[in-house]
């Protein structure tokens, strides 16, 4: 890569970053709007993903969860903040957004010659059900018990609960959201 390109790209993980550290904080002040903007947090790392592969994808959801990481360890906000001080919850999970939404976009796009709209939108929905899977996943396989006593519900009950409401809509979101932004990138690149 030359280093005009190269420059290119640390610009654009700097902006999504940046984007990723104001959904987060944005997302701890409590107004009707924080689950929304919750909704978000992830967006720029499937979008590198798709853009840049698998280790710009695996770096910007490292990130991510480092970020998440550290909001949950300095400024709690909720009762499951504890449990996300652990990085099997809080950094893994996202890590795993990029590598699944930049395989799935590369399998689709580049091996079976989908079109990048279409994969770019599949990849998107791929990469935050990784994320909520797993976010879940973890969080039985961990901390089961101590879930249950603070949801105050069966630990299934409520987390099935949880990705029915937050999962199913997240994945909504990244497969309308990314694809557009993905393809308004790709007209102003030209990327094909």
């Amino acid at each position: 890569m030359n280093k005009k390109n190269e420059t290119s790209k640390l610009t654009f993980m700097g902006v999504m970053l940046a984007l990723t550290i104001v959904f987060i904080l944005t997302s701890m002040v409590p107004n009707p709007a924080s689950a929304n903007i919750a909704v978000l947090l992830f967006l720029p790392t499937i979008l590198t993903a798709v853009i840049y592969g698998f280790k710009s994808g695996a770096i910007m959801g490292l990130c991510a969860g480092t970020a998440s990481l550290l909001r949950a360890l300095l400024m709690p906000n909720s009762p499951l903040d504890p449990f996300f001080i652990n990085p099997l919850v809080s950094v893994i999970p996202r890590i795993c957004i990029g590598l699944v939404a930049a395989f799935v976009f590369a399998l689709l796009h580049r091996k079976l010659k989908v079109n990048r709209i279409v994969s770019s939108s599949i990849a998107a929905g791929f990469g935050m059900f990784t994320n909520t899977l797993l976010v879940i996943g973890s969080l039985y396989l961990l901390y089961g018990q101590g879930v249950t006593g603070i949801l105050g519900a069966g630990f299934v009950v409520a987390l099935g609960a949880i990705f029915l409401s937050n999962g199913l809509l997240e994945l909504t979101v990244a497969a309308i959201i990314i694809p557009i932004i993905y393809s308004a990138y790709s007209r102003y690149n030209k990327i094909k």
